[in-house]
């Protein structure tokens, strides 16, 4: 959601700008931390048509090219003017044209970004830690690397989900099609024939003439599920409930909540390698976490880092984490290498994640296979035995 806020610098300038943040609150607080003082937070009338966000795989070719020629010695703003009308994404070069106009008009490639609207919170934080650092492009390279893994490990995941999400699919409808429309024909042919018919088939024939005589039911069945998921997925009560879900199915949850300690702390490796304090990194994983689990969580780590707990301290009683990755970051603050051990502990929970799910994903499917083999065995026998009964009665 997007504010716009009226606040003071600590210079005395009274300064207008928007902010994306879920609560004004928040936003409050994030100006106060940053030493202004918030005059007005109203919600933006304009949040629904400039809240649009941008696509990863546009952002990501957008900073290669940026990146390209940053290296080649250009000037930022020259830079973006170059690169305002490539791509193929229109919300992402539109974003691109209001942040050339805002950088123009004085403002820093960080407040251009966050006033335009639409782009990543992880990527914002960084290029604001590459801008007081100075070291923008090398920000920049981090960030392509932290996007190009991510990438890739959504890809591999979703590639070996993809043949039993399959597989279930065809089961499914093979199914309806045999119970709704195959067997109540078989039915009527048994039925005429006058002939007594083996248990198996009268027990299918019997379920296939009520599954035909229900189909509208079916139909209403499968749209509420539609709805359900929908809001399972979609909506903030609903993803809670999913998760709670989730977490307590024992393997499933387990990797679940390592798959989010993956991404807590890789991207924490990355915002602290570009600069950010270990406070504002926190903030920006809070607002953009998919797990509301964690955000909730988030919170109170936040405010006991604010108050002077250490990080390992703050996620270690916050029980957010694997024990792993807290361990780690006990080491990583004792031996102020904080980032590379985070990001340490990512490819180790990267690499168990896949492995886990390749595991499930094999095992999936030989089992939907082994039952749809036997699914079809028994309709077979069960409509064809009676069937060649008929023909010997018939001889």
């Amino acid at each position: 959601m997007r504010f716009s806020v009226k606040y003071t610098s600590p210079a005395g300038e009274v300064l207008l700008r928007e902010l994306e943040g879920t609560s004004a609150d928040e936003i409050r607080r994030r100006l106060t931390t940053e030493g202004h003082f918030p005059l007005e937070v109203k919600a933006s009338s304009s949040t629904f048509s400039r809240n649009r966000s941008i696509k990863a795989e546009p952002l990501i070719m957008f900073n290669q090219e940026l990146l390209a020629l940053l290296k080649a010695g250009i000037p930022l703003l020259q830079s973006l003017e170059l690169l305002m009308s490539h791509g193929k994404d229109p919300n992402l070069r539109s974003a691109i044209g209001r942040v050339v106009a805002l950088v123009q008009e004085g403002m820093s490639f960080s407040e251009a970004l966050d006033q335009a609207g639409g782009f990543p919170a992880v990527y914002k934080a960084n290029v604001v830690a590459g801008e007081r650092s100075g070291t923008l492009p090398e920000v920049i390279t981090r960030w392509l690397a932290f996007q190009k893994f991510a990438q890739s490990s959504r890809r591999r995941i979703t590639e070996a989900l993809f043949y039993p999400a399959f597989l279930v699919v065809v089961l499914t409808l093979a199914l309806l099609v045999m119970f709704n429309y195959v067997l109540p024909k078989f039915s009527q042919v048994f039925e005429s024939g006058g002939q007594e018919l083996p248990r198996l088939t009268q027990i299918l024939m019997s379920f296939g003439n009520f599954m035909s005589a229900t189909i509208y039911y079916q139909a209403g069945i499968f749209l509420v599920l539609a709805v359900v998921v929908r809001w399972l997925t979609k909506t903030e009560g609903g993803v809670r409930i999913f998760e709670k879900i989730l977490l307590g199915i024992p393997r499933l949850g387990t990797l679940y909540r390592m798959y989010h300690s993956s991404v807590f702390t890789r991207t924490t490796s990355v915002l602290l390698s570009g600069g950010l304090p270990i406070l504002q990194a926190m903030e920006v994983i809070q607002r953009t976490s998919s797990s509301h689990r964690m955000k909730v969580k988030l919170i109170t780590v936040i405010e006991m880092v604010r108050a002077g707990s250490s990080l390992h301290q703050s996620l270690e009683q916050s029980k957010m984490l694997d024990p792993l990755a807290v361990e780690m970051t006990r080491v990583g603050e004792q031996s102020s290498s904080l980032p590379e051990m985070m990001n340490h502990v990512a490819d180790f929970f990267d690499q168990e994640v896949e492995k886990s799910t390749v595991a499930v994903t094999s095992l999936i499917g030989p089992v939907l296979i082994l039952f749809m083999g036997v699914t079809i065995l028994c309709l077979l026998l069960a409509v064809y035995v009676p069937m060649f009964n008929m023909s010997n009665v018939m001889r």
